[in-house]
């Protein structure tokens, strides 16, 4: 009779320890985690109708998200000029130009929806998409 042993050198992975019961556990878990994303991105955010454009951490214009426009963000730090291009176009705002040496800020996604961001942290620039006035999310007796 053979007798098969297993030596001290093969250990065994912990992926070959999962059972059936484990994989659909796991499985089940992603699928509620990516439901309950997709969920709240496409039934609870809501279209902006504008962005606030923020310098330092004070509020420097307001656009629509419904004009097509371009618009230029000029800061300074230490004596010196920079500068962002913020493109407004069919309802998406992005920065699409700076001189900032990372430039991080022109490689975000678009934005459009409430709460959404985009951030320039070298020339303190975050724009943010807001609501209209009407939707402040108060109800009459708070206002």
């Amino acid at each position: 009779m053979n007798h098969a042993s297993i030596s001290p050198d093969h250990k065994q992975s912990p992926i070959s320890k999962l059972r059936r019961g484990d994989i659909i556990l796991l499985a089940a878990a992603l699928v509620l985690a990516l439901a309950l994303f997709l969920g709240y991105r496409f039934f609870f955010q809501r279209p902006g109708a504008a962005v606030e454009i923020t310098v330092n951490g004070t509020p420097a214009k307001t656009l629509p998200l419904s004009e097509n426009t371009t618009y230029r963000i000029i800061t300074e730090s230490q004596g010196k000029s920079h500068e962002n291009i913020l493109e407004i176009k069919d309802g998406y705002a992005s920065i699409t130009q700076a001189d900032c040496p990372d430039k991080l800020c022109v490689h975000q996604k678009r934005i459009s929806k409430k709460g959404e961001t985009l951030v320039c942290l070298p020339h303190k620039i975050v724009v943010s998409v807001i609501s209209s006035d009407t939707d402040s999310g108060l109800d009459g007796i708070a206002n």
